[in-house]
């Protein structure tokens, strides 16, 4: 599966099967969409290629831990590596198709906005839930 940036600055690969989507409804992945939630996925290092324009990726990262990366161009949101530092998360919406791959947990639905109604069978916890690769 090849994803990209906004601008096509920044090109990317994931190989290997997505089994399944986390959405997250804290208020920092709310901040940092401008949406009620962020959709994604974990993969490992090894399943995680950047083809082109990796010297255009930024990073922001706050002291909790949470960090977003970004195309410095155009701002689009990028995968980056995740705090453990063993696995990507890949924003669901940066690639061209995912399947029929569906969110099987929500994740930080205590914060989650209040216009955002859950639906779904995914199963919803209030805070973090541990997350594999």
């Amino acid at each position: 599966m090849k994803g990209s940036c906004v601008c096509g600055d920044v090109l990317y690969e994931v190989s290997g099967k997505v089994e399944k989507l986390y959405q997250c409804h804290c208020t920092i992945c709310q901040k940092q969409t401008g949406s009620s939630s962020q959709t994604g996925f974990f993969v490992s290092l090894t399943q995680f290629n950047w083809l082109q324009g990796e010297g255009s990726v930024s990073n922001f990262k706050k002291e909790n831990g949470y960090c977003v990366s970004f195309c410095s161009k155009c701002g689009a949101t990028l995968p980056n590596i995740f705090s453990t530092g063993d696995k990507y998360w890949v924003p669901a919406g940066v690639l061209e198709s995912l399947g029929n791959v569906r969110v099987e947990n929500q994740i930080f639905v205590a914060n989650k906005a209040e216009c955002n109604a859950i639906c779904g069978n995914a199963v919803q916890h209030d805070g973090f839930f541990p997350v594999y690769a």
